[in-house]
């Protein structure tokens, strides 16, 4: 079975010399130029045609988990067969290039996959089975005194949050969060907020760079700008970020990110990422030891060799790299956002209607969290599914829904989300 990129061009109906000048990381070349417009319904539609999610259903979650495409699952499964039938080839010799078990591997040619993508090195680069699992590699990792404060926001994730209050309980530093206004009105504001509640004691920022529970982008470049002035960690987590807005480690000068791809990048559950910059990794105890615990040469294999895995989501992992890479990074931010928009635009002409996300454009992308008057968020939930067997999440009483828009939905489904609201504030 071929999945190569020009399977799936072929799939999407465009010629194979389009692989010609075919870049990796999006920038101009013949695929792209073959391609309509991102506007052209013509494109998007080819491009839906390449998930399996059933016609008749609609999926507003993928900030919970994403949807895979066909080439990734195709992956997986060819993978899943090759080990079952062909085990006994393994020659156990060399396990840096035997592709039968993860996690004794160094798994350089997908970090170095991953490390591009980020602008950073693949020593930077260890591989995670999610972002939680990676935020407590650093916070047990991590040494800190008594007394010591890790400063947070108010909106975390609870999987970003855990670690350190772990350390809290067992070490006695302090766990300490700013308040954030939800609905944010804007960076500045954000940024005053957090500024202000950094103390001498401050080791440790810990921030959402975007906010799982708003959809709001923090002023993390300026942010992180600010503590390494003051000598503080910065410790970002981008669960919400990857395959939806662009990351750039290195302008962002954190010293450390962690992500997924399971949710807006379209990969199996289990493939994460952790980049911690080179000049800290050191820095960073091994909290899962294996062979490699205190070997210094590759500092990202470190991490990543943490006992038997999973191979076949990894093969799932370079196909939906592959696919994200061959649509464009930029074209996919662009359709996110654009649907991002529309759905907000529509939701703001409706008095009734309340809009958790920043009401700055510039601070959203493809989140959108907002409830109906007199509604709660399991009603309102409840009734997209009634009337549409449409998916978004419930985020409690208070805040309504959590609706998430990716590159596999369209305007048409946008527009009767909208009509959907309008009817039940009615």
């Amino acid at each position: 079975m071929n999945l190569s990129r020009r399977s799936i061009l072929k799939s999407l109906g465009l010629s194979t010399l389009a692989l010609t000048t075919f870049d990796l990381f999006g920038k101009t070349n013949e695929f792209q130029s073959s391609m309509p417009e991102a506007d052209d319904p013509e494109y998007w539609k080819k491009i839906r045609d390449q998930f399996t999610l059933s016609k008749d259903k609609v999926f507003f979650n993928t900030g919970t988990v994403g949807a895979m495409p066909k080439v990734v699952v195709d992956k997986m499964v060819e993978h899943t067969r090759y080990l079952a039938e062909n085990v006994a080839d393994w020659a156990y010799k060399d396990d840096n290039k035997e592709e039968f078990i993860s996690g004794y591997n160094n798994l350089i040619p997908i970090r170095t996959r991953v490390a591009k993508l980020l602008n950073a090195t693949v020593a930077e680069i260890a591989m995670t089975d999610n972002v939680t699992n990676g935020m407590s590699y650093i916070a047990n990792g991590i040494t800190l005194q008594p007394g010591d404060e890790i400063l947070t926001t108010d909106q975390e994730h609870s999987g970003g949050k855990g670690g350190w209050l772990v350390k809290e309980k067992r070490y006695g530093v302090v766990f300490k969060t700013a308040v954030v206004p939800k609905p944010a009105k804007s960076s500045s504001e954000v940024y005053d907020s957090i500024v202000k509640a950094l103390t001498p004691r401050t080791k440790v920022l810990m921030l959402s760079h975007m906010i799982s529970g708003s959809g709001a982008i923090l002023p993390v470049k300026e942010l992180c700008a600010e503590a390494s002035k003051r000598g503080i960690f910065t410790v970002l987590d981008g669960a919400q970020t990857i395959g939806q807005i662009k990351v750039d480690v290195k302008d962002l000068g954190c010293d450390v990110y962690l992500g997924c791809f399971h949710k807006w990048m379209g990969a199996p559950a289990g493939t994460g990422f952790m980049f911690v910059k080179a000049d800290r990794m050191k820095e960073i105890w091994t909290t899962v030891a294996s062979t490699k615990w205190d070997d210094h040469a590759d500092e990202g294999f470190r991490f990543t060799q943490r006992g038997t895995g999973n191979f076949p989501v990894l093969k799932g992992l370079e196909a939906a790299l592959d696919f994200h890479a061959e649509i464009g990074p930029d074209r996919v931010y662009a359709r996110i956002k654009f649907l991002g928009e529309r759905l907000r635009t529509g939701l703001r002409q409706n008095k009734k209607v309340k809009i958790f996300s920043p009401s700055d454009e510039t601070m959203c992308a493809g989140i959108t969290v907002y409830n109906v008057d007199g509604l709660t968020g399991t009603q309102l939930q409840d009734a997209y599914w009634a009337k549409a067997k449409m998916r978004p999440r419930s985020q409690g009483d208070q805040f309504g829904v959590r609706h998430c828009t990716n590159i596999f939905n369209s305007p048409e489904e946008i527009d009767k989300a909208i009509a959907i609201v309008k009817e039940l504030s009615a």
